[in-house]
């Protein structure tokens, strides 16, 4: 059921601050007059639409929503449902349903697109009951257990008084433009040998080197898997489910990381805390090695028992629900590593999607380190990258799912 008065204060909310919220967009003949620029915006969702870009249509739509705060201008009822099949299209179910609202309201039944908002409203409402924030999943019997994490915006990057390296500079804005899902977990070898046993993965091939955790009720996360390893499961996945399972984004990763924080870790700004959250180099790790690989490192004051890999979960989960972000082992993202460069962290996406496969894309960036990373590396803005075809006894991968 609609409900009417929450509808009306949510589209208020939604007009005055979407210049929050909203993906940017390249600014558009800005010494033009608001309704021509209105007109303009409009073209481009238009031509973005066409092209089954449907992030880039919504954050047209939304410049023209900022126009109408900033300025006043006009705006036809049909935007609304334009708005709302933006959307829902780019999987914002809540701003899908707000702006159907909108438009259902303005023009009764006289719409002439009032049986299609309908439609669109039961769908963005059947959406977002089906994928609440916070709600876990999971598609099959054999994948991997999914949470729902919330759209929203953050500043990526670390600050100058942040134990940083210069590629996590400058600091800038990104918006998550929808809700979308990601792996409770790293991917374990459990899962990883369900998709070998089916056919659709076979690059793990250091079984004597993982064998104990294999033989662990395969709870440990898979490792020895490149980043084209990672492509191969989850297009398996999505073969599988007739869902769209991909590896994260940059941007979505460290919005995931942090879950809210801007503090160096997601459990705040002091590493002391390290072993509740995370496993990385700890007292345990610097008492199991010998005196002269000690020299120079420093671990926190405790131990979390585990010199190498732990079973994924072995430690408290950040505020969106997500365990060992941060240590275990680190994991690969979507991301050409042409951005894990301080020219071009810059002019880094903000829109959350991944860096432009351009240039030697040879190279990946994987994110959060691993068992023996010092705390200066389990920083949510800490940024690494690797060759595409290495495969690495601490590096792994955890999984998206696009809601829509």
């Amino acid at each position: 059921m609609m409900n009417s008065t929450r509808s009306r204060s949510a589209t208020a909310a939604l007009v005055v601050g979407l210049a929050a919220l909203a993906a940017p967009v390249a600014a558009m003949g800005q010494d033009l007059p608001p309704a021509i620029q209105v007109d303009r915006y409009l073209l481009q969702a238009d031509g973005y639409t066409r092209d089954g870009d449907a992030r880039a249509a919504l954050a047209a739509l939304d410049r023209i929503l900022e126009l109408q705060a900033e300025h006043g201008v006009e705006i036809p009822d049909s935007f609304w449902f334009r708005h709302a099949e933006a959307a829902l299209a780019a999987g914002n179910a809540e701003m899908a349903v707000t702006s159907a609202v909108r438009y259902l309201e303005l023009t009764a039944q006289e719409g002439e697109h009032y049986v299609a908002a309908l439609e669109l409203f039961n769908e963005a409402e059947a959406l977002q009951a089906r994928f609440p924030p916070g709600s876990n999943f999971s598609d099959c019997d054999v994948c991997p257990r999914m949470v729902v994490v919330p759209a929203g915006t953050f500043t990526m990057g670390s600050p100058e008084s942040e134990e940083s390296e210069y590629w996590e500079r400058p600091q800038h804005s990104v918006t998550i433009p929808a809700p979308f899902a990601v792996g409770v977990y790293e991917v374990t070898f459990a899962e990883w040998d369900a998709c070998e046993r089916a056919g659709g993965c076979d690059g793990n091939f250091w079984r004597d080197e993982t064998r104990e955790y294999r033989e662990a009720e395969g709870r440990h996360p898979v490792v020895e898997v490149d980043w084209n390893d990672a492509q191969a499961y989850v297009s398996w996945l999505s073969e599988r489910t007739g869902a769209r399972y991909r590896l994260l984004t940059e941007a979505e990763w460290e919005y995931a990381a942090r879950a809210g924080t801007q503090t160096a870790r997601y459990w705040g700004e002091s590493a002391s805390d390290q072993c509740r959250y995370a496993n990385g180099f700890d007292l345990t790790a610097y008492e199991a090695m010998g005196p002269d690989l000690r020299e120079g490192r420093v671990a926190p004051q405790c131990s979390d028992g585990y010199r190498y890999m732990a079973p994924v979960g072995s430690f408290a989960p950040n505020a969106f629900g997500l365990y060992d972000v941060l240590g275990n082992v680190a994991e690969w993202t979507q991301d050409c590593a042409r951005n894990v460069t301080p020219d071009r962290y810059s002019d880094a996406p903000t829109d959350g999607t991944a860096a432009p496969e351009t240039g030697d894309c040879d190279w990946r960036v994987h994110r959060g380190g691993f068992s023996s990373s010092r705390p200066d590396d389990l920083r949510s803005a800490d940024r690494e990258s690797g060759f595409s075809t290495r495969t690495s006894g601490v590096i792994g991968f955890r999984v998206a799912r696009t809601l829509n």
